[in-house]
C-alpha cells in the first residue's frame, strides 16, 4: 500500500469536513427558501437508542432543520404507526424519515420501514434502496458503511485493496460491500461460519469489524500492514469499546480507527449529508 496514512484516524478532521460541506449546501438551500426537514420516529423508549434519538434532533437544531420528532407508545399498534409513517411520507416539507431501530417486538421492522418511499429513506434501509444500490443506480445508502468509506478514503487506501468486512447485515456488511465494489476495492464478506477467518484477515489489507463482541479482532488478525476499521460499539465494565482489542493493536498494525472517536462518531453527520442528497432525489422523481 503506498502513500497510506498510518497511525490512530482522528475522525475530527473528517468530521469537520462533512460540516462544512452540509453548512455550505444549506447556506445555498436557505437563500432559495428551500431547506430542508426531517422526521425522526421511534416506537417505546428503547433506553440504548434514547442517546442516539436525541443526538439526531439536537444536530437537526444546530443545522438550523426543521425536525419533526414522534414517539409512540411502546403497545402501539401497526396500523397507528403505518397510519404515521404514510402521513410523513405524503409531506412536501419532510424530505427525510428516520424510523428508530429496533421497534418492540410486536412489529416488523422490515415492513414498516418498507412504507418509506426510497427519496425519503435517509437510512437507506428500504428494499427499493438496497435494490437501487445492488444496481448501481443513485440512492440512499445507510450511514454507517459510507462513514466507513469515508474513513477509507481519508487513509488513501489504494485501488484494488482486499477487504475483509466481519458483518453481512442489510445495514453494514451488505450495503459496504457494494460500495467497496463500486470503487474499485476488493470485499471478503466474512461472519461466524466462514472457515479459516484469522487467516483471510491475515491476508487482508484492510479489515472492517462489525462482529458484535467486544474486543473480537485482537493480534492473531492482523498483520504489521493492516487497516482496522473499527465499526463495533459495545458497553464493557462501564466503558464504550469497540470489536476490535484497540489498546493490543495501535502498536502493531499500520492503521486504527478509535472507539469511541471513530466511525460511530461521524454517521450522524452523515445522516444530514443522506438528507440533502434525499431533497435532490426528490427534485427528480
Amino acid at each position: 500500500m503506498k502513500n497510506i496514512k498510518t497511525g490512530v484516524v482522528d475522525s475530527k478532521a473528517i468530521g469537520q469536513r462533512i460540516r462544512a460541506d452540509i453548512e455550505k449546501n444549506l447556506e445555498i438551500r436557505g437563500k432559495r427558501g428551500y431547506l430542508p426537514g426531517i422526521a425522526i420516529v421511534r416506537v417505546g423508549r428503547d433506553p440504548a437508542s434514547e442517546f442516539y434519538f436525541n443526538a439526531k434532533i439536537k444536530r437537526a437544531k444546530e443545522f438550523g432543520i426543521e425536525v419533526i420528532a414522534t414517539t409512540l407508545e411502546e403497545d402501539a399498534r401497526e396500523k397507528e404507526v403505518l397510519e404515521c409513517l404514510k402521513e410523513l411520507s405524503n409531506d412536501s416539507t419532510v424530505h427525510g424519515i428516520l424510523l428508530e431501530s429496533p421497534v418492540p417486538g410486536h412489529l416488523d421492522y422490515k415492513k414498516l420501514v418498507n412504507t418509506i418511499p426510497f427519496q425519503k429513506d435517509i437510512d437507506g434501509a428500504t428494499d427499493i434502496s438496497l435494490g437501487r444500490l445492488m444496481s448501481g443506480e443513485e440512492t440512499l445508502v445507510a450511514a454507517t458503511p459510507l462513514a466507513v468509506m469515508e474513513f477509507l478514503g481519508e487513509i488513501s487506501l489504494e485501488s484494488g485493496s482486499l477487504v475483509s468486512i466481519i458483518n453481512r447485515t442489510i445495514t453494514v456488511g451488505k450495503p459496504l460491500t457494494m460500495l467497496l465494489l463500486n470503487a474499485n476495492y476488493t470485499p471478503v464478506v466474512c461472519h461466524s461460519r466462514t472457515k479459516n477467518l484469522k487467516e483471510i484477515c491475515r491476508r487482508s489489507d484492510a479489515i472492517v469489524v462489525a462482529a458484535g463482541r467486544p474486543r473480537f479482532l485482537g493480534p492473531e488478525y492482523v498483520n504489521n500492514n493492516s487497516v482496522v476499521v473499527d465499526v463495533g460499539i459495545n458497553s464493557e465494565n462501564g466503558k464504550i469499546v469497540g470489536d476490535a482489542d484497540f489498546e493490543s493493536l495501535k502498536g502493531i498494525v499500520k492503521t486504527i480507527t478509535p472507539v469511541p472517536g471513530g466511525v460511530g462518531s461521524i454517521t450522524s453527520l452523515i445522516i444530514f449529508k443522506n438528507l440533502l442528497q434525499a431533497q435532490e432525489l426528490q427534485e427528480k422523481f
